[in-house]
């Protein structure tokens, strides 16, 4: 089969042929059709944050179609079209009982991360890690689900957010744009906080009720009117960038008591004082991936139209180091797509 292979770290891929996967007695084996690139496969790439074994094949949002289940797999079968939740994991854990298969304890891998991943033509997974992928969602914005959508589905809920609360989304790319879908949905007064132009406009089509230009200078001073009743910022603040830079400006926007989710993840340490967060008690929360549930709900909310990933461009896998050039442009507002099949 053909896969895009990360040899060495820091290179760019090469597409080659490699064997198929073989399947153990609970596993299925997953023709691939399509394989959004996210900006973890960057970090792989750059040796930040995870450094799987090589050579190695990325590519942890795939969708396929099942082509073979091991002997003791019930509930699929071939020509089933699926999605991974990515974390595998061995013995249950209390976070896994409590449904948050994110964070297991008894981690073996995570798909395309640290195990071979949808940069492939076939790709592996336990069968417990499979969701049924419904024919009203498309496979390129069903195979999202495992990073993007269900990233986003996670925070939201971690916010915990009601009706006329004000909410800021501090970087509208792909995620970002989910959340924003989430929270228009759920009646929370959502912001978009961006210094591209090209994301701004597409968090007013995915509903913000208020873009602001991070390079204009008055961002603090605009959220503050919007949120009214006598708050000084934001109720929440989805930090999306996870720069020292973008922390100090989530801090400026976010009210006394209130909330930053900070999703987005570099290697930099937060340009946010103890004082600050000790004397307005900020919240400040951490979001990564979620559980099997969020996933399914995911899959939900994408079926009911409540969410539609924004997908900026594709490429054949052939050409998945161009593909990763354009993700490092800066100049992508939704997901990249890699069209294997």
């Amino acid at each position: 089969m053909k896969a895009a292979l990360l040899n060495e770290i820091g290179n760019p891929f090469q597409v080659t042929d490699v064997p198929e996967p073989g399947i153990g007695p609970n596993e299925v084996l997953i023709r691939t059709e399509t394989c959004g690139i996210c900006r973890t496969d960057l970090h792989i790439q750059d040796g930040l944050a995870y450094v799987p074994n090589l050579p190695h094949i990325p590519g942890h949002e795939p969708a396929g179609v099942i082509a073979q289940v091991g002997s003791e797999v019930d509930g699929f079968k071939a020509g089933d079209r699926v999605v991974p939740h990515l974390f595998v994991y061995g013995q249950d854990c209390l976070h896994t009982r409590c449904g948050q298969h994110a964070q297991a304890m008894d981690l073996k891998g995570i798909i395309g991360v640290t195990m071979p991943g949808g940069f492939a033509e076939y790709f592996a997974a336990p069968a417990r890690n499979l969701l049924k992928l419904p024919d009203e969602v498309p496979f390129d914005a069903g195979g999202l689900t495992s990073c993007a959508v269900i990233t986003a589905v996670h925070a939201f809920r971690k916010a915990g957010l009601k009706a006329n609360d004000t909410a800021v989304v501090l970087g509208a790319g792909g995620i970002g744009l989910l959340i924003i879908q989430l929270l228009v949905w759920a009646g929370v007064k959502t912001v978009a906080v961006s210094r591209s132009e090209s994301s701004l406009k597409q968090a007013t089509a995915a509903g913000a009720h208020l873009v602001v230009s991070l390079s204009a200078g008055d961002a603090p001073d605009r959220v503050r009117e919007f949120a009214g009743g006598g708050k000084d910022g934001s109720d929440c603040v989805f930090e999306l960038v996870g720069l020292a830079e973008t922390m100090k400006t989530a801090a400026a926007l976010v009210s006394r008591g209130g909330r930053i989710v900070v999703i987005g993840e570099e290697a930099e340490f937060p340009a946010i004082d103890t004082i600050l967060i000790a004397q307005n008690e900020l919240q400040i929360i951490g979001s990564r991936n979620g559980g099997m549930q969020d996933a399914k709900d995911a899959l939900d909310f994408m079926a009911k139209g409540v969410i539609k990933p924004f997908i900026a461009k594709r490429f054949p896998l052939a050409e998945i180091n161009e593909a990763m050039q354009f993700a490092r442009s800066g100049k992508v507002s939704g997901r990249i797509i890699i069209d294997v099949r």
